[in-house]
């Protein structure tokens, strides 16, 4: 099961991408344990290197997603990380923190999909070379980080 923080303010938007998210697990056989935020401050407060992927916003009111990144990533090097906006201007900041692509809003579920396919097919090449779960990893994938950027 792959462990999926959805970080977004705009309910529409993190519906959405839990219609993407239902649609992927049934197209590809995968399951995910989806749980979603309304801002950047509520996930960096309960983070705990318990999430394989987040799909996090960059625009929200009390913490923006970069901020919100930068410090999960003092906790956990290891997350995947898509950001979701439609601020083209941030993508150059997103390499700070590893950024692997960038999609731009309205994205259709063709374009998400192929992204999650290169998010997922990094974490489980992540797997084949990583001697296993660590007490830290809470049994999540272990390895190297990875970022994938999608400008939604």
């Amino acid at each position: 099961m792959i462990k999926i923080a959805i970080v977004e303010d705009e309910a529409l938007y993190a519906q959405q991408l839990q219609g993407f998210l239902h649609q992927y697990e049934k197209e590809n056989g995968e399951l995910f344990d989806i749980t979603v935020y309304t801002d950047g401050d509520q996930i960096v407060h309960k983070y705990q290197s318990q999430y394989d992927l987040i799909l996090m916003d960059v625009e929200m009111k009390f913490m923006d997603g970069m901020s919100a990144a930068e410090e999960i990533r003092k906790m956990d090097t290891e997350v995947v990380i898509i950001f979701i906006t439609n601020m083209a201007q941030y993508a150059i900041r997103g390499y700070a923190v590893d950024a692997l692509d960038y999609v731009l809003k309205p994205v259709s579920y063709f374009a998400f999909s192929q992204r999650l396919n290169r998010a997922i097919g990094r974490m489980k090449k992540r797997d084949r070379h990583s001697p296993g779960p660590s007490a830290k990893d809470n049994g999540r994938r272990g390895g190297r980080s990875s970022v994938v950027c999608l400008l939604l």
